[in-house]
């Protein structure tokens, strides 16, 4: 946490869901909190998927599927099909209580930054996100020494630990490279206009069930010791959901189907 407002992390890339991220300040924060809000998951909406770690891929792929993207392959649980609209966020901002919330999700409005020469992370938070305020706050960040509330307390153990389990995935993700077992997979649907023709909804990379069920005895008893084998059991038993996925954007109203189509 920072001290002062002259030594600020900066996060690069794009960090789905968050918008201004600052490094939690006792000073520049210290009348800041969360205020509870009609619509908690509103910031969720338009994010049709969200980063996943390994160590929630058993509990995640009884929910959603669970994919890896760009030349990374970042593992990301999968919520619908376009930038946009989440089918497990209600258009009142309410979340699918029958499913599982990501580590992610949960983890918002707090993130963690890194700092230069292996220095201990910054933790940040989102100052724009729905239900952060300046004052009159539910849980408040900073008590009146200045001091990190309980609430804020947990919410850097949580992100501490789900940087760990960020690091622990990155791993897991080069492991499944070095063994060559990934493969470019695609979703498909009949064409509405013409039953001749299919049309492909969604391109992701997926492990090739082929490879690995190719691979050797002595590797898979290694990945079993190391839990890589239930997670790959896990992501592979999760494209299942994929059914899910598309049966919810079916039933969505005819505006915000048309929206998962641009």
């Amino acid at each position: 946490m920072a001290d002062a407002p002259t030594t600020e992390a900066r996060l690069t890339g794009t960090v789905p869901l968050y918008k201004t991220v600052e490094p939690l300040n006792r000073t520049k924060h210290k009348t800041y909190g969360v205020k509870n809000i009609a619509t908690p998951y509103s910031f969720l909406k338009d994010w049709h998927f969200v980063p996943a770690i390994a160590g929630e891929f058993s509990i995640a792929s009884g929910s959603y599927p669970i994919i890896f993207l760009g030349d990374k392959k970042m593992p990301v649980l999968v919520m619908g099909l376009r930038q946009g609209t989440n089918v497990f966020v209600t258009e009142d901002g309410q979340f699918d209580s029958d499913h599982y919330v990501p580590a992610y999700v949960r983890r918002y409005p707090f993130v963690s930054a890194s700092n230069p020469m292996d220095q201990p992370s910054t933790v940040c938070v989102d100052v724009d996100a729905p239900f952060v305020v300046k004052s009159k706050s539910d849980l408040p960040f900073f008590d009146e020494a200045g001091e990190p509330t309980e609430y804020v307390n947990k919410a850097v153990e949580f992100v501490s630990a789900f940087e760990n389990d960020a690091k622990v995935t990155e791993a897991f993700v080069e492991r499944l490279h070095a063994l060559d077992l990934f493969e470019q997979k695609s979703v498909r649907v009949a064409d509405p206009n013409n039953p001749d023709n299919t049309i492909t909804v969604a391109e992701y990379w997926g492990v090739s069930e082929e490879k690995f069920g190719n691979l050797p005895a002595d590797k898979l008893g290694e990945m079993h010791k190391n839990g890589d084998l239930f997670a790959i059991s896990a992501h592979l038993m999760s494209l299942q959901r994929w059914e899910r996925i598309m049966r919810r954007v079916s039933m969505l109203p005819p505006a915000a189907e048309a929206k998962t189509k641009a």
